[in-house]
Protein backbone atom coordinates (compact mmCIF):
# COMPACT_ATOMS: atom_id res chain seq x y z
CA UNK A 1 0.00 0.00 0.00
CA UNK A 2 1.11 3.14 -1.17
CA UNK A 3 2.11 6.00 1.67
CA UNK A 4 -0.63 8.01 0.81
CA UNK A 5 -3.14 5.69 0.82
CA UNK A 6 -2.11 4.26 3.92
CA UNK A 7 -2.06 7.51 5.75
CA UNK A 8 -6.09 8.39 3.77
CA UNK A 9 -7.33 5.06 5.40
CA UNK A 10 -5.82 5.78 9.04
CA UNK A 11 -7.16 8.34 8.75
CA UNK A 12 -11.08 7.16 7.63
CA UNK A 13 -10.69 4.92 10.58
CA UNK A 14 -10.22 7.45 12.93
CA UNK A 15 -13.09 9.88 11.80
CA UNK A 16 -15.49 6.62 12.08
CA UNK A 17 -14.09 5.79 15.38
CA UNK A 18 -12.49 2.83 14.76
CA UNK A 19 -9.30 3.89 15.84
CA UNK A 20 -7.41 4.39 19.55
CA UNK A 21 -5.31 7.08 17.11
CA UNK A 22 -5.38 10.67 17.98
CA UNK A 23 -6.74 13.37 15.90
CA UNK A 24 -4.14 15.89 16.80
CA UNK A 25 -1.64 13.26 16.82
CA UNK A 26 -2.19 12.11 13.00
CA UNK A 27 -2.59 15.34 11.50
CA UNK A 28 0.47 16.94 12.77
CA UNK A 29 2.21 13.80 11.62
CA UNK A 30 0.38 13.77 7.89
CA UNK A 31 0.99 17.99 7.56
CA UNK A 32 4.98 16.87 8.89
CA UNK A 33 5.21 14.16 5.95
CA UNK A 34 3.50 15.59 3.27
CA UNK A 35 4.27 19.27 4.24
CA UNK A 36 0.85 19.92 3.77
CA UNK A 37 -0.38 23.85 3.46
CA UNK A 38 -2.84 24.06 6.28
CA UNK A 39 -3.17 25.61 9.42
CA UNK A 40 -6.35 26.23 11.33
CA UNK A 41 -6.52 30.07 12.01
CA UNK A 42 -7.20 28.71 16.16
CA UNK A 43 -3.47 27.85 15.90
CA UNK A 44 -2.48 31.58 15.29
CA UNK A 45 -4.59 32.83 18.12
CA UNK A 46 -3.22 30.12 20.67
CA UNK A 47 0.40 31.02 20.10
CA UNK A 48 -0.48 34.46 20.25
CA UNK A 49 -2.27 33.95 24.36
CA UNK A 50 -0.15 30.89 25.15
CA UNK A 51 -2.74 28.30 24.88
CA UNK A 52 -2.44 24.69 24.06
CA UNK A 53 -3.93 24.25 20.34
CA UNK A 54 -5.37 20.68 19.53
CA UNK A 55 -6.35 19.51 15.91
CA UNK A 56 -9.74 17.92 16.00
CA UNK A 57 -11.90 15.77 13.87
CA UNK A 58 -12.87 18.50 11.71
CA UNK A 59 -9.00 19.40 11.13
CA UNK A 60 -8.75 15.67 10.23
CA UNK A 61 -11.23 15.67 7.61
CA UNK A 62 -10.01 18.74 5.68
CA UNK A 63 -6.36 16.84 5.87
CA UNK A 64 -7.83 13.84 4.49
CA UNK A 65 -9.84 15.55 1.46
CA UNK A 66 -6.37 16.98 0.63
CA UNK A 67 -4.73 14.22 0.52
CA UNK A 68 -7.64 12.30 -1.84
CA UNK A 69 -7.32 15.22 -4.55
CA UNK A 70 -3.29 15.02 -4.00
CA UNK A 71 -3.82 11.49 -4.73
CA UNK A 72 -6.30 11.77 -7.89
CA UNK A 73 -3.48 14.38 -9.32
CA UNK A 74 -1.21 12.09 -9.23
CA UNK A 75 -3.26 9.59 -10.92
CA UNK A 76 -4.33 12.18 -13.66
CA UNK A 77 -0.42 12.53 -14.04
CA UNK A 78 0.30 8.95 -14.30
CA UNK A 79 -2.35 7.51 -16.43
CA UNK A 80 -3.83 10.41 -17.63
CA UNK A 81 -7.91 11.39 -18.29
CA UNK A 82 -8.48 8.64 -20.81
CA UNK A 83 -6.02 5.87 -19.91
CA UNK A 84 -7.31 3.33 -17.63
CA UNK A 85 -10.21 5.48 -16.53
CA UNK A 86 -12.74 2.43 -15.75
CA UNK A 87 -9.88 0.50 -13.66
CA UNK A 88 -9.26 4.21 -11.71
CA UNK A 89 -12.50 4.35 -11.10
CA UNK A 90 -13.00 0.50 -9.62
CA UNK A 91 -9.72 1.22 -7.81
CA UNK A 92 -11.59 4.24 -6.21
CA UNK A 93 -14.81 2.50 -5.19
CA UNK A 94 -12.88 -0.21 -3.21
CA UNK A 95 -10.68 2.10 -1.39
CA UNK A 96 -14.02 3.87 -0.57
CA UNK A 97 -15.22 0.93 0.34
CA UNK A 98 -11.99 0.48 3.05
CA UNK A 99 -12.17 3.83 3.85
CA UNK A 100 -16.14 3.41 5.52
CA UNK A 101 -15.69 0.13 6.58
CA UNK A 102 -17.98 -1.67 4.93
CA UNK A 103 -18.61 -4.98 6.19
CA UNK A 104 -20.87 -8.04 5.19
CA UNK A 105 -23.57 -7.88 2.34
CA UNK A 106 -22.66 -4.29 1.73
CA UNK A 107 -19.20 -5.06 0.43
CA UNK A 108 -20.57 -8.25 -1.63
CA UNK A 109 -22.35 -5.53 -3.41
CA UNK A 110 -19.01 -3.27 -4.13
CA UNK A 111 -17.08 -6.70 -4.94
CA UNK A 112 -20.07 -8.54 -6.81
CA UNK A 113 -20.16 -5.65 -8.85
CA UNK A 114 -16.74 -5.57 -9.62
CA UNK A 115 -15.25 -8.84 -10.42
CA UNK A 116 -18.15 -9.43 -12.72
CA UNK A 117 -16.14 -7.28 -14.83
CA UNK A 118 -12.88 -8.86 -14.45
CA UNK A 119 -13.41 -12.01 -13.80
CA UNK A 120 -14.11 -13.39 -17.12
CA UNK A 121 -12.47 -10.25 -19.13
CA UNK A 122 -9.37 -11.41 -21.62
CA UNK A 123 -6.32 -10.36 -20.21
CA UNK A 124 -7.20 -10.60 -16.17
CA UNK A 125 -7.32 -14.76 -15.96
CA UNK A 126 -5.06 -13.86 -12.73
CA UNK A 127 -7.95 -11.42 -11.51
CA UNK A 128 -9.83 -14.74 -8.97
CA UNK A 129 -6.89 -16.15 -7.84
CA UNK A 130 -6.58 -15.37 -3.75
CA UNK A 131 -10.34 -14.14 -4.05
CA UNK A 132 -11.87 -16.36 -1.05
CA UNK A 133 -15.30 -14.20 -1.92
CA UNK A 134 -15.46 -14.84 -5.47
CA UNK A 135 -18.10 -17.06 -5.24
CA UNK A 136 -21.43 -15.73 -5.91
CA UNK A 137 -23.58 -17.59 -4.07
CA UNK A 138 -21.14 -17.21 -1.28
CA UNK A 139 -23.09 -16.46 2.42
CA UNK A 140 -19.79 -16.67 4.45
CA UNK A 141 -18.89 -13.06 6.09
CA UNK A 142 -16.26 -14.00 6.64
CA UNK A 143 -15.09 -13.87 3.03
CA UNK A 144 -15.59 -9.91 3.08
CA UNK A 145 -13.28 -7.98 4.88
CA UNK A 146 -10.02 -5.59 4.80
CA UNK A 147 -7.96 -7.67 3.56
CA UNK A 148 -10.06 -9.25 0.31
CA UNK A 149 -10.68 -5.61 -0.25
CA UNK A 150 -6.86 -4.62 -0.02
CA UNK A 151 -6.08 -7.71 -2.39
CA UNK A 152 -8.30 -6.73 -5.44
CA UNK A 153 -7.18 -3.14 -5.02
CA UNK A 154 -3.25 -4.22 -5.21
CA UNK A 155 -4.57 -6.41 -8.12
CA UNK A 156 -6.91 -3.62 -10.31
CA UNK A 157 -3.38 -1.39 -9.68
CA UNK A 158 -1.25 -4.11 -10.96
CA UNK A 159 -3.65 -4.63 -14.30
CA UNK A 160 -3.47 -0.95 -14.63
CA UNK A 161 0.18 -0.36 -14.54
CA UNK A 162 0.57 -3.34 -17.06
CA UNK A 163 -2.20 -1.33 -19.40
CA UNK A 164 -0.06 1.70 -18.60
CA UNK A 165 3.04 -0.15 -20.22
CA UNK A 166 1.02 -1.43 -22.87
CA UNK A 167 0.20 2.35 -24.04
CA UNK A 168 4.09 3.54 -23.78
CA UNK A 169 4.85 0.69 -25.95
CA UNK A 170 2.45 1.34 -29.10
CA UNK A 171 3.34 5.10 -28.55
CA UNK A 172 6.87 3.93 -28.35
CA UNK A 173 6.52 2.14 -31.79
CA UNK A 174 4.60 4.73 -33.17
CA UNK A 175 7.11 7.66 -32.23
CA UNK A 176 9.75 5.20 -33.73
CA UNK A 177 8.23 4.42 -37.20
CA UNK A 178 7.54 8.31 -37.47
CA UNK A 179 11.50 8.81 -37.20
CA UNK A 180 12.60 6.17 -39.50
CA UNK A 181 9.74 7.61 -42.10
CA UNK A 182 11.19 11.08 -41.93
CA UNK A 183 14.98 11.40 -40.87
CA UNK A 184 17.30 11.66 -43.14
CA UNK A 185 19.96 10.83 -41.29
CA UNK A 186 21.98 7.31 -40.74
CA UNK A 187 19.87 4.65 -38.71
CA UNK A 188 23.22 4.49 -36.92
CA UNK A 189 23.14 7.92 -35.85
CA UNK A 190 19.41 7.64 -34.72
CA UNK A 191 20.19 5.28 -32.41
CA UNK A 192 23.03 6.90 -31.56
CA UNK A 193 21.10 10.26 -30.39
CA UNK A 194 17.91 7.77 -28.58
CA UNK A 195 20.94 5.68 -26.94
CA UNK A 196 22.21 8.46 -24.70
CA UNK A 197 18.30 10.18 -24.46
CA UNK A 198 17.73 6.79 -22.93
CA UNK A 199 20.51 6.65 -20.44
CA UNK A 200 19.76 10.29 -19.53
CA UNK A 201 16.34 8.76 -18.64
CA UNK A 202 17.79 5.73 -16.41
CA UNK A 203 19.64 8.00 -14.99
CA UNK A 204 16.81 10.32 -14.00
CA UNK A 205 14.89 7.14 -12.17
CA UNK A 206 14.87 7.98 -8.41
CA UNK A 207 17.04 5.23 -6.40
CA UNK A 208 14.01 3.89 -4.77
CA UNK A 209 13.18 2.94 -8.14
CA UNK A 210 16.38 1.43 -9.82
CA UNK A 211 19.66 1.47 -7.40
CA UNK A 212 22.84 3.21 -8.95
CA UNK A 213 24.17 -0.68 -10.00
CA UNK A 214 21.09 -1.51 -11.27
CA UNK A 215 21.29 1.84 -13.54
CA UNK A 216 24.88 0.93 -14.19
CA UNK A 217 23.89 -2.71 -15.42
CA UNK A 218 20.13 -1.88 -17.69
CA UNK A 219 22.64 0.81 -19.36
CA UNK A 220 25.29 -2.00 -20.05
CA UNK A 221 22.54 -4.54 -21.18
CA UNK A 222 21.13 -1.86 -23.74
CA UNK A 223 23.94 -0.96 -25.09
CA UNK A 224 25.22 -4.76 -25.85
CA UNK A 225 22.38 -4.77 -28.05
CA UNK A 226 24.20 -2.43 -30.64
CA UNK A 227 25.22 -5.45 -32.53
CA UNK A 228 24.94 -6.34 -36.16
CA UNK A 229 25.07 -10.02 -34.95
CA UNK A 230 21.46 -10.90 -35.17
CA UNK A 231 21.19 -14.02 -33.27
CA UNK A 232 23.50 -12.12 -30.67
CA UNK A 233 21.06 -9.33 -30.53
CA UNK A 234 17.90 -11.75 -30.21
CA UNK A 235 19.58 -13.47 -26.99
CA UNK A 236 20.55 -10.28 -25.55
CA UNK A 237 17.78 -9.00 -26.09
CA UNK A 238 15.72 -11.81 -24.48
CA UNK A 239 17.75 -11.57 -21.51
CA UNK A 240 16.86 -7.87 -21.54
CA UNK A 241 13.25 -7.94 -21.67
CA UNK A 242 13.36 -11.09 -18.93
CA UNK A 243 15.37 -8.63 -16.98
CA UNK A 244 13.06 -5.50 -17.33
CA UNK A 245 9.68 -7.56 -16.58
CA UNK A 246 10.81 -7.91 -12.77
CA UNK A 247 11.34 -4.37 -12.73
CA UNK A 248 8.62 -1.31 -12.35
CA UNK A 249 6.65 0.28 -14.74
CA UNK A 250 8.63 3.49 -14.75
CA UNK A 251 11.81 1.54 -15.74
CA UNK A 252 10.51 -0.35 -18.23
CA UNK A 253 8.92 3.49 -20.12
CA UNK A 254 12.50 4.51 -19.60
CA UNK A 255 14.45 1.70 -21.60
CA UNK A 256 11.30 1.01 -24.17
CA UNK A 257 11.46 3.42 -26.59
CA UNK A 258 15.58 2.90 -27.67
CA UNK A 259 15.13 -1.09 -27.84
CA UNK A 260 11.99 -0.37 -30.40
CA UNK A 261 13.98 2.17 -32.42
CA UNK A 262 17.11 -0.45 -32.42
CA UNK A 263 14.96 -3.21 -34.12
CA UNK A 264 12.89 -0.52 -36.21
CA UNK A 265 16.30 0.91 -37.41
CA UNK A 266 17.73 -2.57 -38.34
CA UNK A 267 15.00 -3.70 -40.21
CA UNK A 268 14.64 -0.63 -42.33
Amino acid sequence: MAILDEYILRAARLLRNDSSENADDLCREIIDVFKLDYTNPEFYRCINSASSFHYSSSDLRSIVQMLRLEREKQDEERYGSKCCHAITEHIRRLEQALEEGLKGEQLKVVYDSIDYVYANARGYDSYTDGLASYSYGSSNRNDFNDEQTQLRIDKLKHFRDEELRKLKIAEAQGASVSLVQKTTASATSNVQVTLEATFEQIDRLPETTLSDDEKTLLKGMIGDLNTKDKSKQNSKLGKLLSWLAGKGTDVFIAAMPYIVQLIKSQLS
